[in-house]
C-alpha cells in the first residue's frame, strides 16, 4: 500500500507538515506541531458537503498559486475552531467569547503563509518539478461552507473538479485544534499530483 499514488501523495503530506511544524515553532517561540489525520482525493461537490453546509459558518485562509503546481490553497476550519486556534496562536485560552478581529486574522493569515509554502515545497519535490510553486499572500475567508469554497473556485479560473482534502491537527504547546488543508490545483496540475483519481 506505501507505493500508491495517495499514499505517496501522504508521504509528500507528512514531510510538508514536519516542514511546517519546525516553522511555525520557531515563529512563535513554544513547541508547536502540525500532523496530518488523512487525504483524500475527490471531487469539488464532495468536498463541499464534507466542510459544512449552508447554516454552520467555516473560516479560513485562500493563496493562488502559480508557477510549477498552479491552483487555490486554502486552510479551512469551523468558526469555533478556527476562533481556537487563532487564540493559540496569540497566547490566549479560547473563550466562547472570542470574535474575528484584526488581530486574529493576522495570526491565521500569517499561518497559513507558514504552512503553505511548506506544503507547496513538499508537493513540488514529489511531482519532480523543476521550477517552484509560487504562492500568492493570502487571503482571509469566513462565510458558509458553500460560498467560500465557491469564492476558492471563482479566484483561479483554471481550477480543476478534484479536491485534495488533507485533514490536519495543530499542536501549540499541548492543545489542539483541527484543521482542513485544501487544495484544488488547475487541471493541467492535477494529473501530475500523487494520488490523482484516474
Amino acid at each position: 500500500m506505501s507505493g500508491t499514488p495517495l499514499n505517496r501523495y501522504l508521504t509528500a503530506c507528512r514531510s510538508a507538515a514536519s516542514l511546517a511544524s519546525d516553522s511555525l515553532s520557531k515563529w512563535l517561540g513554544r513547541p508547536s506541531a502540525i500532523s496530518i489525520e488523512q487525504v483524500e482525493a475527490m471531487p469539488l461537490e464532495k468536498a463541499i458537503g464534507l466542510l459544512g453546509d449552508h447554516e454552520g459558518t467555516v473560516c479560513g485562509c485562500g493563496m493562488a498559486i502559480s508557477g510549477s503546481l498552479q491552483g487555490i490553497l486554502v486552510l479551512l476550519c469551523d468558526d469555533q475552531a478556527g476562533l481556537a486556534l487563532a487564540a493559540m496562536l496569540l497566547g490566549r485560552e479560547p473563550s466562547d467569547d472570542d470574535t474575528w478581529g484584526d488581530l486574529e486574522q493576522s495570526a491565521v493569515v500569517e499561518t497559513t503563509n507558514i504552512i503553505g509554502c511548506a506544503y507547496l515545497n513538499a508537493m513540488a519535490d514529489s511531482t519532480g518539478a523543476d521550477t517552484a510553486a509560487m504562492p500568492s499572500p493570502p487571503w482571509f475567508l469566513r462565510d458558509f461552507a458553500p460560498a467560500v469554497m465557491q469564492s476558492i473556485v471563482m479566484a483561479q479560473p483554471l481550477t480543476g473538479e478534484t479536491v485534495f482534502l488533507t485533514r490536519t491537527e495543530f499542536t501549540i504547546e499541548g492543545s489542539p485544534a483541527r484543521v482542513s488543508l485544501v487544495f484544488v490545483p488547475a487541471e493541467d496540475a492535477s494529473e501530475r499530483l500523487p494520488g490523482a483519481p484516474a
